[in-house]
């Protein structure tokens, strides 16, 4: 398997980090990796870009888009119509053309880098990313279909934009009858430092994204190789066509009702706070969990797997929700949390258990009147 590679030469990344980060893109079409700056993020990454396949360059399958903190709203990130002389005006991050070429070449994989997305409003700028991701839907035909994420127009300058964008004329139609939309072979990931110079992430991001934290640093990782290599990647190890729970339950009934059960225990605990988890979140904890049952090694059993899959992303999407004052956020609340994943999860030790590291963190920080997930 892809990680397989990384053993033994010395990387920034051990073997769960890839994992985590490779089945959390499978899972959802936004990962935002956090962490102090320094301890390779964006670097991640790049490497995964230089892993989908021989024979094209990193800046055809990866685009990095450094956020300014000017950004206010979606022209910043996707452009304008210029109303004055009606032409669209592509922002220059470059986003437009690249999901074109997501468009023109389903068989590859394309990754949008947010670097420093939190610099900026996230809730602002990409609003209307955040609204079209949530209707993906699979199709039939095994395709996965979102809304437009620039709608289409009856008009000359529409038509003059779609021309300009694409010669390929199947696409060019395409985006004339259904706007440009999401294709599933697009990926955003985030890196995030997250100071007192960055604005905070709200629950309506934190809900449609995968978070991992990155502030392990191993000072001797990294030195044993010039370039760091994973085994090729392919379409199909990355792009998720399941996008709902429904689409994976049926053929892991047993998987996911543990996954279900599990969820609610932590849902009860969480009944009357602003952290409760719906169906989004339900999903997106399926989806994770069917998603990292290929990576069971040998000596591993299935329900360790998916034990260790539950405690990373309870990390992931439940704690990550949580924040506030002692009037919000007890230390009682977070012991009964803690007791939960420690009953739930019986066979993830509490020393490697991310879960449970970051619950004593943030008791710690309550020490200080006021806790959260980040750092």
């Amino acid at each position: 398997m892809f990680y397989k590679v990384v053993q033994n030469e010395g990387m920034l990344y051990d073997e769960r980090d890839l994992i985590n980060f490779h089945v959390a893109m499978k899972s959802s079409n936004l990962v935002i990796l956090s962490g102090m700056s320094g301890t390779g993020k964006s670097k991640l990454v790049r490497l995964y870009a230089r892993a989908l396949g021989p024979g094209e360059k990193v800046a055809n399958k990866l685009k990095v888009v450094p956020v300014k903190p000017s950004w206010t709203d979606d022209s910043d990130l996707l452009g304008y119509l210029d109303t004055t002389n009606m032409v669209y005006r592509p922002s220059d991050t470059g986003i437009v053309d690249i999901l074109v070429s997501a468009a023109k070449n389903p068989n590859g994989i394309n990754i949008i880098c947010l670097d420093e997305m939190n610099l900026a409003p996230v809730e602002q700028y990409f609003a209307e990313y955040l609204s079209v991701v949530e209707s993906r839907k699979s199709q039939d035909d095994g395709t996965v279909k979102t809304d437009a994420i620039l709608k289409k127009a009856d008009e000359e300058w529409y038509f003059n934009l779609t021309a300009q964008l694409t010669s390929k004329e199947e696409i060019r139609k395409q985006f004339n009858s259904n706007g440009i939309t999401i294709p599933q072979n697009l990926i955003v990931v985030g890196t995030v430092n997250m100071d007192e110079t960055t604005f905070s992430f709200s629950r309506k991001v934190l809900d449609r994204a995968m978070t991992i934290e990155m502030n392990e640093v191993n000072l001797k990782g990294g030195l044993d190789d010039r370039y760091e290599s994973i085994g090729k990647l392919s379409n199909a190890e990355l792009i998720g066509y399941n996008v709902e729970g429904v689409d994976v339950y049926s053929s892991n009934i047993a998987v996911c009702d543990k996954v279900i059960e599990y969820l609610q225990k932590i849902n009860d605990e969480l009944e009357g706070t602003p952290f409760k988890v719906a169906y989004r979140t339900r999903n997106e904890f399926l989806l994770y969990v069917v998603n990292n049952l290929p990576y069971k090694q040998d000596d591993e059993s299935e329900d360790f797997v998916i034990q260790r899959a539950l405690d990373e992303i309870t990390s992931m999407k439940v704690l990550s929700r949580i924040e506030g004052d002692e009037t919000k956020v007890s230390r009682t609340f977070l012991s009964s949390l803690e007791e939960i994943i420690k009953t739930a999860l019986p066979e993830i030790s509490e020393s490697n258990s991310v879960s449970l590291k970051k619950l004593a963190e943030m008791k710690k920080r309550l020490e200080s009147g006021y806790t959260s997930f980040w750092s």
